[in-house]
């Protein structure tokens, strides 16, 4: 090979290696990111469900449906019917070590 042949190869393996060092933090920031457009994707799915069940519960008050105002009644405001006994129970989460 020629000299020239060798200078040239050299700066085409620079300009490739200075590629390399550029893309690489650039392609583990869009992984980054599209973990993150995943990980907000999944929460919003769940939240509208949320909104869905509680819009339900909504609907279902506002019709003055009897189950449902009971269950809120229950779940809520700790009411009861008569002769029933309300037992709140709390659960203590163990301390890890």
């Amino acid at each position: 090979m020629k000299k020239i042949d060798l200078i040239i190869l050299f700066f085409i393996f620079l300009i490739v290696l200075a590629a390399v060092a550029l893309f690489t933090p650039l392609l583990a920031e869009q992984s980054r990111l599209q973990d993150e457009v995943t990980r907000l994707t999944a929460e919003q799915q769940r939240v509208k469900r949320e909104l869905t069940i509680l819009q339900n519960e909504i609907d279902a008050l506002s019709r003055g449906e009897a189950k449902a105002v009971m269950r809120v009644a229950r779940e809520k405001f700790n009411y009861c019917r008569e002769g029933e006994e309300i037992y709140q129970l709390e659960y203590v989460v163990p301390e890890t070590q």
